[in-house]
This record gives C-alpha cells, sequence and structure tokens, in this order.
C-alpha cells in the first residue's frame, strides 16, 4: 500500500501549474499543470482523480523516455515500483533535441491508501541522461 501511495504522490511531482518545484535537471520544464495544487505544497485527497500536464524543451534526441521516480518517506529513498516506465505511452517519441513536448498522466487515487507525506524526485530520462527532474513535497489524505 505504502507503493501505492508513493506512486499517487509521482503524479503531483512531474506538474503543477503555480505549484513551487526545485529543479533538479537544468530548467527544462516550462510549464507545469496539476489539479489541486498550487504554493510549495501539494495535497493530493483520496477517492478522486489526480491529472497533470508537464510542457518541457528536449535538451537531447532520443529514441524513448523512462519514468524514474524515488519518495524519500521518513528519511528513506524508496524506488517507486509499478510506475508505467515507458513515457512514450505518455507523449509523443522520438524526441527531438530543442523541440517542446508535454508529458499527460493521470492516476486514480484510492480511498484506501493511507496518509503520507514524502519528498518525490521524479525524472524522464533519454537515451543521453535526464530530460526533466522535479522534487517536490507532497501528500495523500482524506
Amino acid at each position: 500500500m505504502l507503493k501505492f501511495a508513493v506512486l499517487a504522490l509521482f503524479v503531483a511531482v512531474v506538474a503543477a501549474g503555480d505549484f513551487k518545484f526545485s529543479d533538479c535537471g537544468h530548467g527544462e520544464v516550462t510549464k507545469l499543470d496539476l489539479s489541486d495544487c498550487s504554493g510549495s505544497h501539494c495535497v493530493i485527497h483520496k477517492g478522486k482523480e489526480f491529472k497533470m500536464s508537464a510542457d518541457f524543451v528536449a535538451n537531447q534526441s532520443s529514441e524513448k523516455v523512462e519514468i524514474k521516480i524515488i519518495a524519500k518517506v521518513n528519511g528513506l529513498e524508496i524506488p517507486v515500483p509499478g510506475v508505467e516506465s515507458n513515457g512514450c505511452n505518455h507523449m509523443k517519441c522520438p524526441v527531438t533535441k530543442g523541440q517542446k513536448y508535454t508529458f499527460n498522466y493521470g492516476i486514480s487515487i484510492p480511498k484506501l491508501l493511507p496518509n503520507i507525506k514524502a519528498l518525490v524526485t521524479a525524472k524522464l530520462i533519454g537515451d543521453h541522461g535526464v530530460l526533466a527532474c522535479l522534487i517536490v513535497d507532497g501528500e495523500i489524505k482524506n
């Protein structure tokens, strides 16, 4: 159950409209839209659909895009299992350096998840390294 909770927090990491996040890449993300998040802390509500969209400019050409998520919960870094790792299922591929792309993702948040807080790092990785990287403070609750 903790693994799914961390997965749900991943969706919060990848995008947010006026949401303040830390860029752990090189500023590739140009626009972030996230349902129900603003400020510097994202609260995801159980039992609701959570949607996000992130625009970024590719810093490399790549045939593939891989999604990698790590959540830091109570000081432990947890690689998030069960994440749809093929980013090309959520955006147009192949990727061409200098072009703008939109990454879209959505998930239903089960009501049975525990209330949890985590610092989450989300990366989109291409053939030659990181395409985009964000760190965000997130929380799942009722």
